[in-house]
């Protein structure tokens, strides 16, 4: 799963949820959402977070990320969102 998630990938779903979702107001301050990922970015724009129902990523400076995952169940659900906003959006 490791090689599966790298920054680009991130940095682009991000970029796609931006884009095409929501405006909304998040733990973080403005965010946007879309099929159930919601991104936000600190203050400073070294940290962008990614929050799905039951992980929350936090991809931070030289693309290392960190999860919240409980099992690998939800962190491969959570993949599996982010595998379809980035094959479904432009």
């Amino acid at each position: 799963m490791q090689n599966e998630l790298d920054g680009k990938l991130l940095l682009n779903v991000y970029a796609k949820v931006e884009k095409n979702g929501k405006a909304v107001d998040t733990d973080h301050g403005a965010g946007f959402t879309l099929d159930g990922l919601t991104v936000s970015q600190g203050f400073d724009g070294y940290e962008v977070y990614f929050q799905s129902a039951k992980v929350q990523l936090t991809l931070g400076f030289h693309h290392k990320w960190h999860s919240d995952a409980q099992n690998e169940k939800d962190m491969d659900a959570f993949m599996e969102l982010i595998r379809h906003i980035n094959n479904q959006y432009s």
